[in-house]
């Protein structure tokens, strides 16, 4: 457990140079190869095959392109399956909505989402734990380049959704979209995202807990008691 809590953590404290969507993505390839997991990742090209045109939208403005990752964990005697997504933003500047400088290097943490879901994977296959999972990570770095989508602009997402950019600083709900429209195409029992979302759950509950937000009450009862029993508010 502590080994997949540290690796979310290192994954989370590494620059945008150097933890890139594509190097976010070979990183999970390494780890996958290691504990016998399948992987499949996609490239920007695959990316707009699949339709992921939000992803598609936030990451086309950087020099380091989009990526989607896709572990899976899938035991003998698994009774019940579980899809993880993670929010991968390897950098968000804010897009042409551009953020005010102060404060912006902390915004490599924006894919710590992404990081909490490999570090659970990791922990998950190295317990052998019997349930069937996939860990999936919308990889993306927005940034406003002449090439970065405009407010204003529709884009079609993955389920055939138009959407309306007011904000290019809106992205993470939008590299998302896209994630749990994969994710539940799989039918998993359950579908839990892990992303840093918006400050405004800092305002609400300050920075030493995080919020949870469900449509099962008794999954959210689980997870709160499994909060208790691990220290991890």
């Amino acid at each position: 457990t502590a080994e997949g809590v540290l690796l979310a953590r290192d994954l989370g404290n590494e620059p945008s140079n150097i933890l890139t969507p594509e190097a976010f993505a070979e990183e999970a390839k390494s780890i996958a190869k290691k504990l016998g997991l399948k992987a499949t990742v996609y490239d920007e090209k695959k990316i707009q095959q699949e339709k992921m045109n939000l992803l598609w939208a936030v990451g086309k403005g950087s020099v380091n392109p989009p990526r989607f990752i896709v572990l899976e964990y899938k035991p003998a005697k698994a009774k019940k399956s579980l899809a993880l997504v993670g929010k991968g933003m390897t950098f968000d500047s804010g897009g042409i909505s551009l953020k005010p400088g102060a404060r912006m290097e902390d915004m490599k943490h924006d894919m710590c989402g992404a990081a909490a879901v490999l570090g659970a994977m990791s922990t998950i296959a190295k317990l052998k734990l019997p349930v069937h999972v996939w860990c999936i990570i919308a990889a993306a770095d927005n940034m406003p380049d002449a090439n970065a989508t405009q407010p204003g602009n529709i884009i079609a997402s993955r389920a055939g959704k138009t959407v309306e950019i007011n904000n290019t600083d809106a992205e993470g709900r939008l590299i998302l979209a896209d994630a749990l429209d994969y994710a539940q195409d799989l039918k998993p029992d359950y579908i839990i995202n892990a992303a840093t979302l918006t400050g405004a759950i800092s305002v609400a509950l300050g920075k030493m807990c995080a919020g949870l937000m469900s449509n099962d009450d008794d999954l959210a009862l689980t997870i709160c008691e499994a909060s208790a029993f691990s220290g991890e508010r």
